[in-house]
């Protein structure tokens, strides 16, 4: 149980970016710190590289636009930007992948949208971890961290 309890400390401390607690300051008001993975809907806010090199890092400048609602059901309903789409998902413990398959509109939503860029990060995400309200979702290979708040 104490090496659980290790690794658990340990798999937050590594997929946490520096500075995570910085989004607290940023979160909507009225928003809280208690949001749930499933039935909350989440926005997308930004994108940091793990490289930290600056070219990578994606700060999106309508999160409303992003959206992810995990369904009890294991079915992900997502937002981006002008399309919608349905996958499914699956979850344990801190593991969680998508199965990218699924209904969904496939518009171009303009030059500047990000929406492929979301769809692809989602696609390739390996871990998740919920810290103060905000929740990350750690891309496989360690490439980056996703970053989302509650919208209610």
């Amino acid at each position: 149980m104490l090496t659980r309890l290790a690794t658990a400390a340990l798999a937050l401390a590594v997929t946490l970016p520096v500075g995570a607690q910085t989004h607290e300051q940023e979160r909507p008001p009225g928003t809280g710190v208690t949001a749930e993975l499933v039935g909350t809907v989440w926005q997308w806010t930004d994108f940091q590289d793990s490289a930290d090199d600056g070219h990578a890092s994606i700060q999106v400048p309508d999160p409303a636009k992003y959206t992810l609602t995990l369904g009890s059901d294991g079915t992900a309903h997502i937002q981006a930007d002008c399309n919608h789409l349905s996958w499914t998902y699956e979850r344990e413990e801190s593991r969680l992948t998508f199965n990218t398959l699924g209904p969904g509109t496939l518009a171009h939503c303009g030059d500047q949208s990000l929406d492929q860029r979301y769809l692809e990060l989602l696609g390739n995400t390996a871990t998740h971890v919920i810290a103060e309200g905000t929740l990350y979702l750690n891309v496989k290979a360690d490439s980056g961290n996703m970053i989302f708040i509650p919208t209610r």
